[in-house]
C-alpha cells in the first residue's frame, strides 16, 4: 500500500487554480493568483525566475510549499497569452513532490503533452486540461512494526506508477455568496502497478490493475463567511452547513480487471479480479446526505498454498444506496436503505471443502434490502453533545416501509415486508404496525448442515424449537410464516402471542 502521511497544506488544484479572474487574462494575473490562493492557505508560491516577452510568461524552479518545507517541485512552465483572453499553461516534464516526516521518499508526475488553459468564467477561473499520458510515480519507505522477535525490522519500501490516457478534464473557482469548486475528470484508462515490500508484516506485495473509460464529477460549495480552516468544531460545522457548505460527486467506469501476488509465511496467496462496469454518486448539505452505487458483477479467483484448492466467487449486479437527513429537527427527512446483490456463487471446489457428499444445494445466493421512511434527526448537534458530553438530541422517526427483504441461500428463502410508525410522546420511539415474514426451505437447510457436520444434532434442535415457537406452517411444504404486530405501550405480538 501507499502511505503519505505528509501531504501539503491544501489541495493543489486549489492553490494553484484559486482567485477572481479579468474579462481578458493576462499571465502575470494567473501567476498572481496563485500566489495569493497559496498565501491563503499557508503556502509559499514561489519561482526561482521570472521571465517576461510581450505576452510570454516564462517561470523556472517553481515550487509550492509550506513554508521551510519540501513540497512540489515543477522545473519549469510557460504561460502564454492567448487573443481570445485565455491563457495557456504547460508545465515541464520535471514535476515532483518531496516528502518528509516518517514517509519518506518522492513522488514524480510524467506526462505526454499536458496543456492547461485557464479563461474567465462567472467571475471566477476555469481550467481546460488535458494529456496524451500522465503517470504518477512514487517510491517512497515508511517505518515497519516491529518484528515479533522485538527486533527492528528495516523500513518498509512502497513504490509504483498510477497511470492515466487520454486525459481531459476542467476545473472551476466561482466567487459569490457561495465559492464553489468543481472538477471535472475523464480518462480512456486509469492503470496502477504497486509492490510493497513489509519486513515487518513478512509480506511483499504485486498488484496491478486497469479499468477503462472513467469519469468523475465533483463539486465543493463552501459559504464565504467561513473558511474550511476556520471550522475547527461541531458548532461551526453545523453553521457551515447552514449558510451553504455542499458536496456532491458522481463517477462512472467501464470494465476492471486486477491481479495481486502476495509472498508470506503466513499466508501466501494470487489474487484475480475482474469487474463490470459501475456508477457511483453522493451529496452532502444541510438537508441530506445520500450515496449509492451500481456495478454489474465481479469475479475474484484465489489461489494458495494454504488452500487444498482454489477458490472462485462470482456475483451478478450490485446494489448499495442510503440517504438521511442530516439537520431535520423541525420538519422530517427522507432515510433509506437499499442493499442488493445477486447470484453470489462460489466455485464447486470451493463447495467441495465442507460439503463434498453434496448434501447442500448449490443455489447462487441473493440478498435484498430495501427499507424507508421518514425522520427528524440533527447530526451536527449529536457530534457536538458527544463531544462536550451533553445529552444528545433523539432521533425521532415516523415511520419505517420495509418494501422488501430477502434472502437466497442453500436452496433456503426468507422473504419479508411491513410498515411501522413511530410514537414520540414518550421520548423513545415506540413502533407501531406490522412485519410479515415468510421462510421457505428452513428445514431442508438444517438438515444439510447436519450432514456436512457444520452443526450438530443437538445445536440444530434449539434453532427448530425457535422456529416452531415464532413462526407458524405456512401453505406450502417446508413453508413457515410469522405475523409480527407492534401495539401502543411497546407491546409486541408474534403470530399473536404477546412477547413484551
Amino acid at each position: 500500500m501507499f502511505r503519505m502521511t505528509s501531504c501539503l497544506a491544501a489541495p493543489v488544484l486549489v492553490v494553484l487554480m484559486g482567485g477572481t479572474a479579468q474579462a481578458a487574462l493576462t499571465a502575470d494575473q494567473v501567476w498572481q493568483s496563485w500566489k495569493d490562493a497559496g498565501a491563503l492557505a499557508g503556502l509559499e508560491v514561489s519561482a526561482a525566475t521570472e521571465n517576461r516577452d510581450g505576452g510570454v510568461l516564462t517561470l523556472n524552479g517553481v515550487s509550492i510549499a509550506p513554508a521551510g518545507m519540501a513540497g512540489i517541485t515543477i522545473s519549469d512552465m510557460v504561460l502564454t497569452e492567448a487573443s481570445d483572453g485565455s491563457v495557456s499553461i504547460v508545465p515541464g516534464a520535471d514535476i515532483g513532490l518531496a516528502m518528509s516526516g516518517d514517509t519518506k521518499g518522492s513522488a514524480n508526475v510524467t506526462h505526454d503533452g499536458l496543456v492547461l488553459t485557464a479563461r474567465e468564467a462567472d467571475g471566477g477561473l476555469s481550467y481546460d486540461f488535458a494529456a496524451a499520458k500522465l503517470d504518477v510515480v512514487y517510491d517512497t519507505t515508511y517505518p515497519s512494526f516491529p518484528g515479533v522477535d522485538g527486533t527492528t525490522p528495516p523500513d518498509a519500501v512502497s513504490k509504483g506508477t498510477v497511470g492515466f490516457t487520454d486525459l481531459t478534464g476542467n476545473y472551476s473557482d466561482t466567487p459569490g455568496t457561495n465559492r464553489t469548486f468543481g472538477l471535472d475528470i475523464a480518462a480512456g484508462s486509469v492503470a496502477y502497478d504497486t509492490s510493497l515490500d513489509d519486513a515487518g508484516l513478512e509480506i511483499k506485495q504485486q498488484t496491478k490493475s486497469e479499468t477503462a473509460d472513467i469519469t468523475l464529477s465533483f463539486d465543493l460549495a463552501l459559504p464565504s463567511t467561513m473558511s474550511l480552516a476556520a471550522m475547527s468544531g461541531p458548532a461551526d460545522f453545523g453553521t457551515a452547513l447552514q449558510e451553504g457548505l455542499s458536496i456532491s460527486f458522481a463517477s462512472s467506469q467501464g470494465e476492471t480487471n486486477g491481479s495481486m501476488n502476495q509472498e508470506s509465511p503466513y499466508f501466501p496467496m494470487n489474487l484475480i479480479i475482474g469487474a463490470g462496469s459501475g456508477e457511483s454518486s453522493g451529496m452532502f448539505n444541510k438537508d441530506a446526505f445520500t450515496i449509492k452505487s451500481t456495478g454489474a458483477g465481479l469475479t475474484v479467483e484465489a489461489t494458495s498454498a494454504m488452500m487444498p484448492a482454489p477458490i472462485m466467487v462470482t456475483s451478478g449486479p450490485i446494489e448499495f444506496a442510503m440517504t438521511s437527513p442530516v439537520i431535520a429537527d423541525e420538519a422530517a427527512g427522507d432515510f433509506g436503505l437499499v442493499m442488493k446483490l445477486s447470484q453470489f456463487s462460489v466455485n464447486e471446489e470451493a463447495w467441495a471443502m465442507f460439503d463434498p457428499a453434496g448434501a447442500l444445494p448449490r443455489d447462487a445466493a441473493d440478498l435484498a434490502i430495501d427499507i424507508s421512511g421518514k425522520t427528524k434527526i440533527d447530526i451536527p448537534a449529536m457530534i457536538a453533545a458527544d463531544e462536550t458530553g451533553a445529552m444528545p438530541p433523539m432521533p425521532a422517526p415516523e415511520n419505517l416501509d420495509i418494501t422488501e427483504l430477502t434472502l437466497k441461500v442453500a436452496g433456503a428463502a426468507l422473504a419479508g415486508t411491513g410498515a411501522f410508525t413511530f410514537d414520540n410522546s414518550m421520548g423513545m420511539p415506540a413502533p407501531i404496525g406490522e412485519a410479515n415474514v415468510s421462510v421457505t426451505g428452513a428445514n431442508a437447510l438444517i438438515d444439510g448442515l447436519i450432514a456436512t457436520g457444520l452443526v450438530a444434532e443437538e445445536d440444530a434442535i434449539g434453532a427448530r424449537m425457535m422456529m416452531g415457537a415464532f413462526m407458524s406452517p405456512g401453505a406450502g411444504p417446508d413453508e413457515l410464516t410469522s405475523k409480527i404486530e407492534a401495539k401502543p405501550g411497546f407491546e409486541i405480538y408474534v403470530n399473536g402471542q404477546r412477547i413484551q
